[in-house]
């Protein structure tokens, strides 16, 4: 069971995931509501510490894959505030609001076409330091000291195994992918001077995220063979 933005629920101990757009949340929603625990879930709400004991998780992505699929999504998903202005955009153009230091990186109304800097200038880094993109320092210790489980889109089933191994749950769960944007480019098919750009705006998130997929790398070498096995029968299952 799953429930949005509470900070408080009837259990000793909270479960909190926190979701960065365009990561994969969406589809951790669906597994989230499978479960029997109860499971905060924060969308649109940064990182906080909570009075009660609280097992903190989130999901990464790729600062480069996260600002493109934000790109085409907005282009493509008619419901999204930004769509009319964003849907014949160039690529070139949506780069530039997002690196227009006259813009202020907050959050603007959301049909303002200044929110574009806010959705994907160092994003990651604005909610785990809970709302400042350029805290990185923040953003880090948080991660570090508060999330005990920390996964990645590019890595989604191996995030969910460690999930699952952690939470207890049932070897039967299936990733069901959910707001998947459709008909984008690879990255390697998007201009490499744009790729640059975002690396180089988003500077925080890409040190967030390299640190953190680091650590994540690591930890699956240190796997044990016989959870190495168990890790490559969970991925067959995972996918049906």
């Amino acid at each position: 069971m799953i429930h949005f933005n509470k900070e408080k629920i009837d259990q000793k101990e909270l479960i909190c995931f926190l979701h960065i757009p365009k990561s994969g949340g969406k589809t951790m929603w669906k597994i989230l509501e499978e479960q029997k625990e109860q499971i905060l879930v924060w969308h649109g709400k940064y990182f906080k510490i909570l009075k009660k004991p609280t097992v903190y998780f989130t999901i990464l992505r790729n600062p480069v894959e996260r600002v493109i699929s934000t790109y085409f999504y907005i282009r493509s998903y008619e419901r999204d505030p930004l769509h009319e202005q964003v849907k014949n955009m160039s690529f070139q153009k949506f780069l530039s609001y997002m690196k227009d230091e006259n813009i202020r990186n907050k959050q603007y109304h959301k049909r303002d076409i200044r929110s574009i800097r806010y959705r994907t200038v160092n994003l990651t880094t604005r909610y785990l330091s809970g709302g400042d993109p350029d805290n990185l320092k923040m953003a880090n210790y948080n991660l570090n000291h508060y999330f005990t489980e920390v996964g990645f889109t590019e890595r989604f089933s191996e995030s969910l195994f460690f999930l699952k191994e952690h939470f207890g749950w049932e070897d039967t769960l299936k990733i069901k992918q959910v707001n998947r944007t459709q008909n984008r480019p690879k990255s390697t098919e998007i201009p490499p001077e744009i790729i640059k750009e975002i690396k180089r705006l988003n500077h925080n998130d890409e040190a967030l995220y390299k640190q953190a997929r680091r650590k994540f790398e690591d930890r699956l070498v240190k796997l044990s063979d016989q959870q190495k096995q168990a890790l490559e029968v969970w991925k067959k299952i995972s996918k049906g």
